[in-house]
């Protein structure tokens, strides 16, 4: 009956986490009051600060809520912190979560205007330096009033897609049809070249929205989390805010999209791959469909 016991709490403990995972947020309950009692609270706190990260890093392995839920409350026990100061920073925090949960709302319903909007660009446009510099640019600026992680997530899904689209075709399998895109072994050798020169360019495409992300994100309170606690401790409204980060961050978002087209100019560091156009035929009819 324990050995049932175990097994069972084994099983659902952090849900459907690897093992590995598992494994690794155990030692680090069992690794910090060791570390505590041979070393400075200082030293076991940064541990504890890297190790909150990892789960945050390990999202897609693990919700992060669970595990470092466990380690803030290890830190509590182990006398890092007071319950008090965690409840002080809740509740400044509390601005930041609720502009999270209506951002991540808001792109719910904006997702499949987010889908068409990228998917048009990439299907119109075939210049690659231009493309790298409208998605950048159309990131840039949806990043600056919505969350910026959120729309990379949406950049993703639209790139996801299309490749799915494609790998299904290459192997010889409807639209409709079940199909893991994960594996190659049924692409023939007739789409094998265009398949990897398609990896390169979804690769180069998603860089260049992600570092659009970053750039506009930066530009607005509400387009990081970080940025509405600077509002909140500056006193600083919307338009304030973007007047007084200007002289940074304009010249840095011209910066960082004149450096996009220049990647895809020069053809450095893997940039400047071309869409096949059997890729982009497939894609255009799928559209289409």
């Amino acid at each position: 009956m324990r050995g049932f016991a175990l097994s069972s709490f084994s099983q659902n403990f952090l849900g459907q986490a690897p093992e590995w995972y598992k494994i690794t947020i155990v030692g680090f309950l069992l690794l910090n009051p060791i570390l505590l009692a041979i070393s400075t609270p200082t030293i076991a706190g940064w541990v504890l600060i890297l190790e909150f990260i990892f789960t945050l890093a390990m999202a897609l392995k693990c919700y992060p809520l669970q595990p470092g839920g466990l380690l803030a409350l290890e830190g509590v026990v182990m006398g890092l912190t007071s319950p008090h100061t965690v409840y002080e920073e809740v509740l400044n925090a509390f601005p930041v979560i609720l502009l999270l949960m209506f951002m991540v709302a808001g792109i719910y319903f904006m997702k499949e205007l987010l889908l068409f909007t990228f998917t048009k660009i990439l299907l119109k446009v075939k210049s690659k330096a231009f493309l790298a510099f409208l998605f950048s640019f159309v990131a840039a600026f949806l990043s600056a009033f919505l969350d910026a992680l959120t729309v990379t997530a949406v950049v993703i899904a639209v790139a996801i897609g299309f490749y799915s689209v494609y790998h299904k075709v290459a192997s010889g399998k409807a639209y409709k049809d079940d199909h893991e895109h994960g594996a190659d072994e049924s692409i023939g050798d007739l789409f094998r070249d265009d398949l990897e020169q398609f990896r390169s360019f979804l690769r180069t495409l998603l860089m260049h929205a992600a570092v659009g992300t970053a750039l506009g994100g930066v530009c607005t309170t509400v387009g990081e989390p970080q940025n509405l606690l600077i509002a909140g401790f500056t006193g600083w409204g919307f338009m304030e805010f973007i007047y007084k980060m200007a002289p940074v961050t304009m010249p840095v978002l011209a910066m960082g999209l004149l450096t996009c087209v220049l990647l895809e100019k020069t053809k450095t560091f893997g940039y400047g791959t071309l869409l096949p156009e059997r890729v982009r035929d497939i894609l255009i009819e799928f559209d289409q469909h």
